[in-house]
């Protein structure tokens, strides 16, 4: 007969995500036996602008973690458009930036420091039954935590398709010297495609010397594919030397579609559920939270945990997909992205919201709304055919 190994929480991907979940199984239930399960070894790469949000680091303060970001803060955000003769909105909220080879590691070892194992194993099956979930033929499990990325194999063998279309962009990321003269901010510059959805470019200093360079778009507005995304950010960001920086291309499930969170007793996280921001591209703190509240619902009580953690993701997250989905054919119009910078210039505060709704959990009020309609104008330019 075969051996299988009985787990509480099996976690597929040592992400933000599955650490999350990780780290909060057990600050749920100490005694759970969780283990990590990932293909590739602690410290891969993972095509990302490494950011690391203040929503995010907030996150992972109610885990007992936000060490893991210790010194890399970023003073400043700027926020500029294209062709938008200098207009730019700054704030002084500051986050982090750490290559995720570094951030990832970091967080799966705290996460292995808190009790959960960590195996280095391709998850090539995946079987239900009532009582709970077989994987590879080694692994029982009570709850199976699917935090392995945009690809992810374990939402592919559930039978859940994943995104497509505007509801998927694409982007290009690299590594950069930094300039000289380059104030120590993230930089993110709008690039306004009528009808093909956001587009920008980023560069986000590291403490190294370098600048993570990159920029994303809708992967049905892509046009030449990679080779045309690589001219697109030469073009945006020349004071950038991209001479010789070799640049990796990576998907971005964006929330505009989410497939089912919850598929039996298998739960879809981070990027593997679709939870990338439409508006900047973040996906790590909605992966943290998301993970967190997968992991504590499994721990609570297997049965129970797929109902728990639905309930729970549409607490969090519901009303601002919602509202994203409806604001999102906007984001392709040049006068409401001048218009949202030159609010943000004017009100910190309401630039500040920008930021929350871009970077966390935030929504948009009916005065945000009146307060960018004002700046439009005419209004009939934005939305002329």
């Amino acid at each position: 007969m075969r051996h299988l190994e009985h787990v509480d929480v099996l976690i597929v991907g040592s992400g933000p995500a599955g650490s999350a979940a990780a780290l909060a199984a057990l600050q749920q239930r100490p005694d759970a036996r969780v283990v990590i399960l990932d293909r590739a070894p602690l410290g891969r790469d993972k095509v990302c602008g490494d950011g690391i949000a203040p929503q995010a680091i907030a996150g992972l303060a109610t885990l007992g973690v936000d060490a893991v970001v210790p010194s890399e803060l970023v003073p400043a955000v700027r926020l500029s458009i294209a062709g938008g003769g200098g207009t730019a909105a700054v704030t002084a909220d500051p986050g982090a930036v750490v290559p995720r080879t570094v951030f990832d590691e970091r967080l799966a070892r705290a996460a292995i420091g808190a009790g959960a194992e960590f195996v280095q194993e391709r998850v090539t099956s995946l079987v239900q039954d009532g009582d709970g979930v077989e994987v590879d033929g080694r692994w029982r499990a009570g709850v199976v935590i699917g935090a392995d990325g945009a690809h992810s194999r374990v939402r592919r063998l559930t039978g859940t398709p994943g995104n497509r279309g505007r509801s998927l962009a694409i982007a290009v990321r690299g590594y950069a010297p930094t300039p000289t003269a380059r104030p120590h901010e993230l930089l993110i510059r709008l690039d306004a495609r009528r009808g093909g959805g956001l587009s920008y470019a980023w560069a986000f200093p590291l403490y190294d010397g370098t600048t993570n360079v990159g920029y994303g778009l809708s992967s049905d507005a892509s046009g030449g594919g990679r080779d045309a995304l690589t001219r697109r950010l030469r073009e945006l960001l020349p004071e950038y030397d991209l001479t010789g920086v070799q640049l990796t291309g990576h998907p971005l499930p964006l929330s505009t579609w989410t497939p089912r969170a919850a598929i039996g007793r298998v739960l879809l996280v981070g990027d593997a559920a679709s939870l990338i921001n439409p508006l900047t591209g973040e996906g790590i703190y909605s992966a943290i939270v998301s993970g967190a509240l997968a992991g504590a619902a499994a721990a609570v009580e297997a049965a129970t945990a797929s109902t728990r953690y639905r309930r729970a993701l549409a607490r969090r997250y519901g009303r601002q997909h919602r509202q994203l989905r409806l604001l999102m054919p906007l984001t392709g119009v040049p006068a409401v992205l001048d218009a949202v910078v030159r609010a943000g210039a004017d009100e910190p505060a309401l630039f500040n919201r920008l930021l929350d709704v871009g970077l966390g959990e935030g929504v948009f009020r009916l005065r945000d709304a009146a307060a960018l309609l004002a700046r439009i104008d005419p209004l009939r330019s934005a939305l002329r055919p």
